[in-house]
């Protein structure tokens, strides 16, 4: 089995980065709605420095989405920030990587795109839910629904059942359990078989949806990390600032997870307008939500404050 293996502390712990968007200077993501996410990054360090998640951690795992574009020069930001934490750090692709410049830019010492590593009594797995990069690079990557495939779906199978772990923790760019236009119908169903024939998987992490929404399939958590751009309450229709979660995982099992939001006047919370509500129920196609988003006044969006 390939993979890092090492001892942890009591409880291991892990800082989940996810949806990044790292891009070169003045572009932002998500048709220009996108936070700077090179400030955001820089906030997380400061931010998980001083409540002692780095300190205390064994690993960053990043759950795709690491640029925006898929270009070259965006992962040379991408490895540039990344290769600054202190701890060791493990890669998997969301849907705007794009697998060559990706394989070419990483890794970086320190920068790992292991597919299996073990922490104590934990074996955490990386899946490729861009049908297990099946979903070749270009425009249809960017808007393909995730799935694990069938190649995909074994692997993850094989590597439960040859392993001695007790426990096991699978991270992906897509969350299964999802409703509305982020759902996946094939990813929920792959997931849901893969959970009935491994009772040893305790929970799952992703992004992709940019929130910090804890699911369920099958019985287990899916914990949902926010992006370092513009993220969203599917509860209270608002915007949320940029985050990040931390974990420790017991030797029971077992799993705390914690968000952490970056609460600033330089993100403040929206109430979401009604083309962007209509999209994530589904009702509205992407370009479809921009062209009456273009008609919005700035100046009409209502600020909330955080609960």
């Amino acid at each position: 089995m390939s993979g890092l293996s090492w001892q942890a502390g009591p409880m291991p712990t892990v800082i989940q980065l996810s949806d990044t968007h790292f891009s070169t200077p003045g572009h932002r993501s998500h048709g220009g709605f996108g936070y700077d996410t090179d400030r955001a990054f820089e906030r997380v360090l400061v931010d998980a420095g001083r409540n002692g998640a780095m300190s205390s951690a064994d690993l960053v795992v990043v759950t795709g989405d690491i640029v925006d574009r898929g270009r070259l020069d965006e992962y040379a930001v991408a490895a540039e920030a990344l290769t600054r934490l202190p701890v060791p750090v493990n890669l998997l692709p969301g849907n705007h990587d794009f697998d060559l410049p990706l394989r070419v830019s990483m890794p970086r010492p320190g920068v790992g795109m292991d597919r299996t590593q073990r922490l104590d009594s934990w074996l955490f797995l990386y899946a490729d839910s861009n049908h297990g990069g099946e979903v070749f690079d270009g425009p249809d990557r960017l808007s393909a629904d995730g799935a694990l495939g069938v190649a995909e779906a074994t692997r993850l199978g094989e590597m439960i059942e040859a392993s001695d772990a007790d426990h096991v923790f699978v991270w992906m760019h897509h969350p299964p359990g999802v409703p509305g236009i982020n759902r996946s119908v094939t990813l929920d169903a792959e997931v849901g078989a893969l959970l009935d024939s491994h009772p040893t998987i305790r929970g799952i992490a992703a992004g992709h949806i940019h929130s910090d929404a804890v699911l369920e399939v099958g019985g287990r958590p899916v914990f949902v990390c926010p992006a370092l751009t513009i993220n969203f309450d599917f509860s209270q229709w608002t915007t949320l600032p940029p985050g990040y979660r931390v974990y420790r995982f017991a030797d029971d099992g077992s799993i705390e997870s914690h968000c952490h939001l970056l609460e600033d006047a330089e993100w403040p919370r929206y109430r979401l307008p009604e083309p962007a509500v209509r999209f994530f129920r589904a009702e509205l196609d992407f370009d479809e939500m921009l062209g009456q988003l273009g008609r919005l006044d700035p100046a009409e969006l209502e600020q909330v404050d955080a609960p």
